[in-house]
């Protein structure tokens, strides 16, 4: 950078040009224009900034945060280097264009002043983890957040909780949480709430008519392996409370805080230590009472909101169970959320194919953008899904980071036993399926805290040289080996693009051959997903929740072609421990010339829910191979 000439550009560590001389941003009608540019050689597009578009490849991107949307001033360049544009007020961030044949980025911030973070990335894996050293790294989900949350706004009774719940384990159908809208603290939505509220409303209480006894309730439904998480508004709807928010000047208006909040101001901002401190003091109790997570709903009053609400609770939280793990899930999120322990999902969509068709898209996007942790409404929000519609969905949502189901009051509920036999056992194999995954899903979260590297993947994050898949979206990866083929549309039949090297279809041992594309007929309860040669894959038992692991053996699948290694991590699942390294890391490694399997465990972590015993699996084309050892503290398997 030349401060006499304006003049700047950006080289990576070996000297090659990223981006070439351009000139420091000039002041246009109140807000700074920067141009960024990139090489004639390199694509026209960026990735990362978020789910505005339904492409990966995005060419502009006005930040925003909406209704299950999340455009973030971020992205990565295929020339070389990512980007964070921060503007000097928060709530109104910078947004970028690329202008029509011109190769940059035409930023504008807002405001009098601009920072722009550049980070030399050569792929998005180096992007991914300079964003996280940026911006705050995502801590490790508690391990029940891996399994399945049924979700459902219209809970009528603690004995309607009592009968879901019972459905769930006579039919052995795996469940970690049950999730529920307005009616746990209320008896009716705040919509019609008046602007003065009203005397007799409950914003921080319990309905009586669903949680009568809810220390107690919850109790009981976590002794069954089930966790609470209740839905939150950022608004109040108490006569009182309204009353008193206003007189301290600690509302929100259009983003804004004002000194003394207008009569229809009912939006919190808790930016405001005063609004802050009182929300705390309201949610203390009801920690104390068990709840385990929370599900932050309708705060896109200004860009920071969910930030700023998260912040929060996580201060909640740790005033009352220190060292507790803080999980929310939030209907959109901006940059540095993820470092507080937030989830994000898509929002109000509707059932239909083409929105399950979309929504792969969306969440690698958000993951792309610094969401590692992102879900959707299963089945649709809106409308009630056909029984091949909600399996469909289940089965993909079995490699979505959450798997959480919902849908509004006026839908059927989306219980897995209300749409039929078949229906019902092709989402049995799908829950199954994913809590087998848990130990891999678990272990990749931990790679997640220590890389920033996010564990829903486009193809392109690991196969960069393959224009194939460029803009693929219809298949993704879990971590680097898993990779998940769903069907997404009404047709039994799909194509998959395999990329260079070998492949086989989870558990198959017929090797395919990669660099081409294949086509399938998928049964109506199979699930099509396949794993990349030269790849360990821990699994567990089949279980009803995470609290019964261990449940028996870890199964170890091993599908040969190279030397493979993966490193179990594992933790007492709930507190922040593992921050100070109480973990156990068990390394696996293959040896594809001795056909030899080791293993090293290492870690002061050693609670009952760690896995004792081990069955291996070895997908051999010749034929699958299977041995069975303890864990210990080490050993060694020929097969």
């Amino acid at each position: 950078m030349n401060p006499a000439t304006g003049k700047w550009m950006l080289k990576n560590p070996n000297g090659k040009v990223l981006i070439p001389p351009a000139t420091l941003g000039q002041l246009d009608h109140g807000k700074v224009v920067l141009n960024v540019g990139w090489s004639s050689n390199d694509p026209a597009f960026v990735y990362g900034c978020g789910n505005g578009v339904a492409s990966l490849e995005q060419t502009n991107a006005a930040a925003r945060v909406g209704n299950g949307i999340a455009v973030i001033p971020y992205y990565w360049s295929p020339a070389g280097y990512a980007v964070l544009a921060v503007a000097a007020d928060d709530n109104q961030p910078a947004s970028w264009r690329s202008p029509a044949g011109q190769k940059c980025g035409n930023w504008s911030f807002p405001g009098a002043t601009a920072d722009l973070y550049l980070m030399p990335a050569a792929d998005l894996h180096a992007a991914a983890s300079a964003y996280h050293q940026l911006s705050g790294t995502a801590p490790v989900p508690p391990r029940w957040a891996f399994g399945y949350l049924q979700s459902q706004w219209g809970w009528q009774s603690k004995a309607y909780i009592n009968d879901v719940l019972k459905h769930f384990l006579d039919l052995h159908l795996p469940v970690d949480a049950f999730i529920f809208d307005f009616e746990w603290y209320t008896k009716h939505p705040d919509y019609g709430v008046p602007p003065a509220g009203e005397d007799h409303y409950s914003d921080f209480g319990w309905n009586a008519n669903l949680f009568p006894d809810p220390a107690d309730q919850i109790a009981a439904l976590k002794q069954a392996g089930v966790h609470f998480v209740g839905i939150r508004k950022p608004r109040l709807g108490n006569k009182d409370a309204l009353a008193a928010m206003r007189s301290n000047g600690w509302g929100l208006v259009k983003g804004v805080l004002k000194p003394k909040d207008g009569p229809d101001v009912r939006d919190m901002d808790f930016r405001d230590p005063g609004m802050n401190h009182y929300y705390q003091q309201q949610s203390a109790p009801l920690i104390a009472a068990g709840i385990d997570g929370w599900w932050n709903d309708e705060g896109e009053a200004s860009y920071t909101t969910y930030y700023y609400w998260n912040r929060s609770e996580a201060e909640a939280l740790a005033a009352v169970r220190p060292g507790a793990r803080l999980w929310t899930l939030n209907r959109s999120f901006s940059p540095g959320m993820q470092r507080l322990g937030a989830a994000a999902w898509t929002g109000d969509i509707d059932a239909d194919w083409a929105t399950l068709s979309r929504t792969p898209a969306s969440l690698l996007n958000w993951s792309l953008a610094g969401m590692p942790y992102s879900a959707c409404d299963i089945g649709g929000f809106n409308q009630t899904p056909s029984p091949e519609l909600l399996a469909r969905w289940m089965q993909a949502g079995v490699f979505f980071p959450i798997m959480r189901t919902h849908s509004t009051v006026m839908t059927t509920p989306h219980f897995p036993w209300l749409f039929g036999t078949n229906a019902l056992a092709a989402i049995r194999n799908a829950l199954d399926l994913r809590y087998r995954l848990i130990p891999y899903y678990y272990s990749l979260a931990h790679e997640t805290y220590a890389t920033g590297l996010p564990i829903m993947r486009p193809l392109v994050m690991e196969f960069p040289r393959d224009p194939q898949v460029a803009n693929l979206t219809d298949q993704w990866l879990m971590g680097a080996r898993l990779m998940a083929a769903p069907l997404l549309t009404t047709n039994n039949q799909r194509s998959i693009y395999l990329p260079a090297g070998d492949w086989y279809f989870l558990n198959n041992n017929k090797k395919l051959a990669g660099g081409r594309t294949i086509t399938i007929t998928v049964a109506p309860d199979a699930i099509p997903a396949l794993i990349r040669a030269g790849t360990i894959l821990p699994l567990a038992p089949v279980i009803q929740h995470t609290s019964e692991l261990p449940g028996g053996p870890l199964e170890l699948q091993i599908y040969p072609g190279s030397n493979a290694s993966f490193t179990l991590i594992e933790d007492d699942g709930q507190t922040t421990g593992y921050e100070q390294g109480r973990v156990r890391r068990t390394e696996f490694k293959w040896n594809e010339h001795s056909r030899t399997l080791t293993w090293k465990v290492e870690g002061p972590y050693n609670g009952t829910d760690t896995f004792k015993d081990l069955n291996v699996k070895l997908f051999a084309p010749a034929g699958i191979h299977q041995a069975s050892a303890n864990i210990g503290t080490g050993g060694r398997l020929k097969l």
